[in-house]
């Protein structure tokens, strides 16, 4: 049988229509399921983002950006769906929530770094005791100025370094192998003695020393070859 144009243009429009109804159809039940979880909080959901929180924390906090007390894993947990609920709540249904909930938790914890460096950001001497050994146990005074190397225009008194310079030395600490971080920040940022810290790690007091010493070297090595690549008024200010 044979239709007109008007009919056959209604027939169209009533098909797209059709196909159209059924995608915001399944939008709809999408976004009401992805809610439900949000609201739920499964286990599996739950727990999969808890841990990637800690980790991400205690990384954090073990490299020196965050202190334990900075930021709580249930505060960054609640932001982050609460973040997704508000997507949700505009009617945009999200094509991978795990990864959408690790993604704003990872914005929450960054936004928390970068405040915290701006409170601590500071000017610091060089000539500063980062770390003092007991003089029985035959050590030595760790300074500043023993991981950074001294300009020879410009004496230590007048030399300082900021927060960004300190960043870098702990970023540095990453790349050495975990038992010499750890023996490196109790002696230093945690002021422990060498004959406590090999108590705590049951190692010889004399590697504890050997380690913080080879530690310190690689820092410096690694500050002068940073030195050859920036400006040196970039990384010291007056």
């Amino acid at each position: 049988m044979l239709m007109s144009g008007s009919d056959q243009q209604s027939t169209g429009q009533g098909d797209a229509a059709n196909g159209h109804r059924p995608h915001l159809a399944d939008t709809l039940l999408t976004v009401a399921n992805q809610q439900r979880q949000l609201r739920e909080r499964p286990a599996e959901l739950l727990g999969a983002l808890s841990a990637y929180v800690g980790y991400e924390l205690g990384r954090r906090t073990n490299t020196g950006q965050l202190d334990f007390d900075d930021l709580h894993r249930d505060e960054v947990i609640d932001s982050a769906f609460a973040a997704a609920l508000a997507r949700l709540d505009q009617g945009q249904p999200i094509r991978d929530l795990s990864g959408f909930l690790r993604a704003r938790a990872q914005d929450v914890i960054a936004r928390e770094v970068r405040r915290v460096q701006n409170e601590r950001r500071r000017f610091i001497s060089l000539e500063q005791t980062i770390s003092s050994s007991d003089e029985g146990e035959g050590g030595e005074e760790v300074r500043v100025g023993d991981v950074i190397p001294d300009p020879a225009s410009r004496g230590p008194e007048q030399i300082a370094i900021d927060n960004e310079t300190l960043n870098f030395l702990v970023s540095v600490l990453a790349d050495v192998p975990d038992l010499w971080r750890t023996v490196f920040l109790q002696r230093t940022m945690q002021e422990r003695s060498a004959r406590e810290v090999a108590e705590l790690e049951e190692l010889d007091i004399d590697e504890v020393r050997r380690i913080t010493v080879l530690t310190r070297n690689y820092l410096r090595e690694r500050m002068e070859a940073e030195y050859d690549y920036y400006d040196i008024d970039d990384l010291f200010r007056n």
